[in-house]
């Protein structure tokens, strides 16, 4: 069953993905809070789309500060009233095209703080409020291909995005037989300012690039459904499916003499 958001808040909206998916909700009636730390960009985004007939709210936030996100939960409540969506949509990108032992600790702390942290603030600020209302509604945690598959020079962002799939993962399980749905968006390369011009390896980005408005498409196809991972790139199953080859690959590779031994030993019975 398809869910038609009223009320939606997404992070990460001044740009790239986020500002996608909040013109995507607005686009179908949704009223959105848009929230940012880029409170110029975010102010004139939402100045636009409202001239377009657009019923947003922008909220210029440090999603890494867990008093902000929780005030603007309250906010967003204050606002629309029970909240339908949920777009944890914040990211950076960060140092690339670096082995590990040469990117800054503070730069790799930096995405992390964005990419994992605001994320589990905004999941601890919104969710215990979603299940209070006891309505049907949608969690979306932007987390990236990068979750799955791993390239060259791109420890930082590839660790970030990889806790926030397990983030995601756990939510899903802990959220199970409640009316809160939970998805996890996982993009490889998007046409985005955030990646327009970034010299990344190309096995950390693979071979093809969408358009932000196809990836709110996805997000918007699954609202209210119980699919958990979104894809959107044409090349995912194949770099998915390089991943777990090469776990299989070592699944079966030669065990521990003892461990053969325990494994093919007779059942003992009391």
């Amino acid at each position: 069953m398809h869910l038609h958001p009223r009320t939606a808040v997404v992070t990460g909206a001044a740009s790239g993905i986020g500002l996608a998916l909040t013109a995507r909700l607005t686009r179908s009636g949704a009223e959105v809070v848009m929230a940012d730390i880029e409170g110029a960009a975010l102010h004139r985004r939402a100045a636009e789309l409202t001239a377009r007939g657009a019923r947003v709210r922008a909220e210029t936030v440090d999603l890494t500060d867990p008093h902000a996100v929780t005030a603007l939960a309250e906010t967003a409540y204050d606002t629309l009233g029970d909240i339908d969506v949920v777009c944890n949509n914040a990211g950076a990108v960060g140092p690339v095209g670096m082995p590990l032992w040469s990117v800054p600790l503070d730069r790799m702390r930096e995405v992390f703080e964005v990419n994992h942290w605001a994320h589990v603030h905004v999941a601890r600020a919104f969710v215990p409020r979603l299940l209070a209302s006891g309505r049907p509604a949608h969690l979306v945690h932007t987390a990236s291909m990068s979750a799955f598959a791993v390239g060259s020079g791109s420890a930082a962002y590839a660790a970030s995005k990889h806790a926030d799939l397990a983030v995601a993962r756990s939510l899903r399980a802990d959220l199970a037989g409640t009316p809160v749905r939970v998805s996890v968006l996982c993009p490889g390369r998007v046409d985005t300012p955030m990646v327009r011009g970034l010299a990344a390896p190309r096995d950390a980005t693979g071979d093809t690039t969408v358009s932000a408005e196809l990836v709110a498409e996805t997000v918007w196809d699954a609202l209210g459904s119980d699919r958990f991972y979104l894809f959107t790139n044409a090349d995912a199953p194949t770099r998915l499916r390089d991943q777990f080859d090469d776990v299989r690959r070592h699944l079966t590779s030669p065990v521990h003499p003892m461990q053969e031994t325990l494994w093919n030993a007779p059942e003992q019975t009391p």
